[in-house]
């Protein structure tokens, strides 16, 4: 595991060291964007359709996805709320950051390096499950709650919200995804007789092999905003500990229980991939979520630096431990 990730963070170091120059930290936004519309997308293509078959999905794969970390998110949110003021008005980023892993960026990448080429179809398939859920379940419950507290007493019609704030959610994060595109495609390649022509497979190879590197050193430039942020202040202690906590520790181990009765149904490529990418860090969405849809991204931006950090020493342990 060292040997993987050790790489990995030293390109994320890279990434940090060149944000302290500003047309780095000005060129974020458009190296995140080449990523989510083009690099990403073509790596988990080339990932899926090059792994070795795996034959049929097990149906446990998504039992486990959307009952451990849904349950988990749920749990943190009620924590915080008994932690007093400052932990329950984070209640929600908490519950975000916990459990919303950097599936993409390290998730896949580790599965194949530590698993082997066979991991690329079962950890596309598992990044697909869980981003489905977070990239509509965290934006569709904290508009609808805020919808209602603006509301004043007045709640806006069920039809209207879905229409003017829920849907176009939906929209973006399903139907106009183009990591999400990518893996119907690729799912289609795998499962059914198409193949897609060389013509189109070799330079869709080429933009994801980009993904990786560039994915990284964005990692480590979005650390300097999630640290300014922590710098401004008024950031609760206990809430970072039990979201890093969480994230780290809770939802590998959890997700390694959960993985014991369907293990001769999984295999250990299955489970494999379930376990690393529920141990990796906080995904750099949340920082951008929170942000955007509770007003104050520093609590999350805090999660996602700690866990990131103390990844390095964690991911070797669960590879140990767990795996």
């Amino acid at each position: 595991m060292l040997a993987v990730i050790g790489p990995m963070f030293l390109v994320v170091l890279v990434g940090f060291a060149a944000g302290f120059i500003r047309r780095f930290r000005d060129a974020a936004i458009h190296l995140n964007a080449f990523i989510f519309y083009f690099a990403l997308p073509t790596f988990i293509y080339t990932a899926m359709v090059t792994a070795p078959p795996l034959g049929a999905v097990p149906p446990s794969v998504f039992v486990i996805i959307l009952v451990v970390t849904p349950a988990l998110s749920v749990a943190l949110y009620f924590l915080c709320r008994v932690f007093g003021a400052a932990s329950r008005a984070g209640a929600a980023p908490t519950a975000l950051a916990g459990s919303f892993g950097n599936v993409g960026y390290f998730g896949i990448p580790i599965s194949i390096g530590i698993i082997g080429p066979e991991a690329g179809l079962a950890a596309g398939i598992v990044h697909m499950t869980h981003n489905i859920f977070f990239m509509n379940a965290y934006p569709l419950v904290r508009t609808a709650v805020n919808a209602s507290a603006a509301a004043d007493g007045a709640p806006q019609g069920l039809g209207d919200l879905w229409r003017t704030r829920l849907w176009p959610i939906v929209k973006r994060a399903v139907l106009l995804n183009p990591v999400l595109l990518f893996m119907v495609l690729a799912l289609t390649v795998v499962f059914t007789p198409l193949q897609m022509p060389e013509l189109f497979d070799e330079p869709v190879a080429m933009l994801g092999g980009t993904a990786v590197p560039l994915a990284l050193f964005c990692v480590g430039l979005a650390l300097h905003p999630a640290l300014e942020g922590i710098r401004s202040g008024g950031v609760p202690l206990a809430p970072i500990a039990l979201g890093t906590a969480a994230k780290l520790a809770v939802l590998p181990l959890l997700t390694a229980v959960a993985v014991l009765p369907f293990s001769a149904q999984l295999g250990p490529v299955w489970a494999g991939a379930l376990i690393i990418l529920a141990a990796t860090p906080s995904s750099t969405t949340v920082f951008l979520f929170s942000q955007e849809y509770d007003g104050d991204g520093r609590l999350a931006a805090a999660i996602l630096v700690a866990s990131t950090g103390l990844s390095l020493i964690t991911l070797p342990l669960v590879a140990e431990f767990l795996l």
